[in-house]
């Protein structure tokens, strides 16, 4: 939070004619918005690519021209986005939310532009510590769609979870669902650092909402052993998360020496690598104090996870679980499969695309496609059938495109529906009288203001109180 200063001004009193100095309690002035980061104390923090959208829309500008005017001008060389790259922002961008000098470099710089002081905790070393950052983060941002449309409807602030980055966390917690990184509608990876053509929870290419009413609902997490370890990860990030914010940055050099040892003790490798699928020699690269190689966080939490305890235990030297497991030499929780390609069932899959083609499957896309049969990529179902996927993907854009006209349809005559029953009860139809009768946020769309202003002059009347009133200091220029 922003700290308080002592400043000494005059304040001239009239009765006396003459000036007191008198002592006060002022805030620092920012430069920006003092914009506080969301839910800093949980699990659910913002991120830091997050937190420079909602700063920017907050000044009613382009997080991509708050970038290039107010940011990029304050890094030091080396540290900086070239504007030509801005549009893309992939996974350099995705690494401001990293732990490396780049994400330390911008939160620096945005906590002395906003007089934020807690911006660095948004970003992965303020929760996982000084672990490597490699395979920690996605290329793209991911997110839950019922989680969007529950903040939508309750009014609430529509931001981007840190943890929603993580490329270990697949299942969001709230709501059992699959975390989304692509649009439904056009099937795109939106971009990290956004435009000011999209509100917030909009794809940043199509502008289609990604909440839960586009939402593909087969979906949903219904495999226990994956519901059971993603329930265990979120809880061992939880008890890091709150470590981190008692201990400073979490070091894991505790972590390697006490597992060392007791590997050592034990003389376990051979038998840890059978019940955690983590091979002999990677074991010991972990504990070798010759060797610079640094497992992922997802592999330390799959062989946490066999042997019934947490990372911060290890951390902490609370290797009872783990002594157990070498004892007993059973795992407590089946090892989890490492990512890999599936081998193809060519003759489901031709198959399945076949009744798409015929109408007896809803018309998905290839991505939507290759998920409905367990493929994680797209690209298996292109490779062997590439005609069918060419025809599938032409007819799901006239689909979503046929779908995008109905939903805006509907948007137009319930924004007329609402207003003609206002102008009934002798009520002039503004917009604040409409977020009153329509759900949260449906006014922003622009759809829902083009029907405003047709059934405006409709009716004979002109827009009135238009122009939103500014509070604060002034927006900066675009």
């Amino acid at each position: 939070m922003s700290k308080m200063q002592q400043t000494t001004i005059a304040v001239p009193i009239r009765k006396r004619q003459r000036n007191v100095l008198q002592e006060t309690n002022m805030s620092p002035r920012s430069h920006l918005y003092s914009l506080p980061p969301c839910n800093v104390e949980t699990i659910w923090r913002e991120s830091l690519t997050g937190y420079i959208n909602r700063l920017a829309r907050t000044h009613h500008i382009s997080p991509r021209d708050l970038v290039a005017q107010e940011i990029l001008p304050r890094l030091g060389d080396g540290f900086s986005l070239s504007p030509p790259r801005l549009a893309l922002l992939g996974a350099q961008g995705m690494s401001l939310n990293g732990s490396g000098d780049l994400a330390r470099a911008w939160t620096g710089v945005l906590e002395r532009l906003t007089a934020q002081t807690d911006l660095h905790l948004l970003t992965l070393r303020w929760w996982i510590g000084d672990l490597s950052p490699r395979r920690q983060l996605r290329e793209a941002p991911a997110w839950c769609p019922s989680c969007l449309s529950g903040w939508r409807e309750k009014g609430d602030i529509i931001y981007q979870p840190l943890f929603w980055m993580f490329q270990i966390v697949m299942i969001c917690p709230r709501h059992q669902n699959f975390l989304v990184d692509r649009c439904s509608s056009c099937q795109k990876k939106p971009t990290i650092i956004t435009t000011n053509k999209t509100e917030p929870g909009e794809c940043t290419h199509c502008k289609a909402w990604l909440g839960a009413e586009v939402y593909d609902r087969t979906r949903q997490a219904q495999d226990d052993t994956l519901i059971s370890w993603q329930s265990w990860v979120m809880n061992a990030l939880e008890e890091l998360h709150t470590a981190s914010l008692i201990t400073d940055v979490l070091q894991w050099e505790p972590f390697f020496r006490h597992l060392a040892r007791c590997l050592k003790e034990e003389k376990a490798y051979s038998k840890l690598a059978r019940l955690t699928g983590i091979s002999r020699e990677n074991l010991h690269q972990w504990v070798s104090e010759d060797d610079v190689y640094t497992p992922t966080l997802e592999a330390i939490c799959r062989f946490c996870y066999v042997c019934d305890m947490t990372p911060l235990q290890v951390m902490r030297g609370q290797l009872a679980g783990l002594q157990q497991t070498i004892q007993n030499g059973t795992a407590v929780h089946p090892p989890r499969p490492r990512r890999s390609h599936r081998y193809v069932d060519q003759e489901q899959c031709q198959a399945f695309l076949q009744a798409i083609l015929d109408g007896r499957e809803e018309p998905l896309g290839v991505y939507q496609a290759a998920r409905r049969l367990g493929y994680a990529e797209a690209r298996q179902l292109r490779y062997h059938f590439p005609q069918e996927c060419a025809e599938i993907t032409q007819r799901a854009k006239a689909y979503r495109k046929q779908r995008k006209e109905q939903r805006l349809a509907q948007v137009r005559e319930e924004v007329r529906r609402a207003m003609l029953s206002l102008h009934a009860q002798g009520i002039y139809p503004s917009q604040r009288q409409l977020r009153s009768l329509l759900p949260g946020g449906f006014m922003l769309q622009p759809a829902a203001k083009e029907a405003w202003y047709a059934t405006l002059h409709e009716l004979g009347f002109e827009p009135r109180n238009v122009c939103h009133t500014h509070v604060g200091p002034a927006p900066i220029s675009s």
